[in-house]
């Protein structure tokens, strides 16, 4: 397994590890609520899906609220490092798509996103819980089941094919701040 460390200015650094998971949030610049109709959501969904597809990047969990989302995927065997191509696709598409349907030519819809490689299963299930209980921490719902705009009710109802974890690598990954 090859690990990918890069750094930048005025960034966090990012570690890229094939076959693992990863946590990733972003946000509306502002933390305006762009994302706040269920059309723009199911937008947002259907266009997330698509990058994934696209950069093979397997999806394990998602939610998407108001003004950020939440999701975790794993990395392929190889090219874990297209993470921000990923992310890059999702929001320029969904951007362009929203500012046009606005009429509002060139304004900053995306603020940034932050990754983090995922290090044990107690690690794994802490996120996966955080992201399931986003929208009832929000208010939104008073049950994860409740909100329309995750894939809580898929693990529900098992239709999400897990393989077993493999974290007996220890991750060295950049800390959150």
């Amino acid at each position: 397994m090859m690990d990918i460390f890069k750094t930048a200015l005025h960034t966090p650094a990012h570690l890229f590890r094939s076959d693992s998971f990863y946590i990733v949030t972003g946000s509306i610049y502002q933390k305006q609520t762009f994302i706040k109709s269920n059309k723009r959501k199911s937008e947002w969904r259907d266009t997330f899906i698509k990058a994934s597809e696209l950069y093979r990047w397997y999806i394990i969990a998602w939610v998407v609220l108001d003004n950020h989302y939440h999701v975790i995927m794993k990395s392929p065997d190889q090219g874990a490092d297209t993470l921000p191509k990923l992310i890059a696709s999702l929001h320029k598409f969904t951007a362009r798509q929203w500012n046009d349907e606005d009429k509002v030519a060139g304004r900053k819809v995306w603020w940034n996103y932050w990754d983090t490689c995922i290090r044990t299963e107690i690690d794994f299930d802490n996120r996966l819980r955080y992201i399931f209980w986003n929208p009832v921490k929000h208010g939104l719902v008073s049950q994860p089941e409740d909100y329309a705009f995750s894939n809580y009710k898929d693990f529900l109802n098992n239709n999400i094919p897990l393989e077993p974890l493999d974290l007996t690598v220890e991750v060295n990954d950049v800390p959150e701040f």
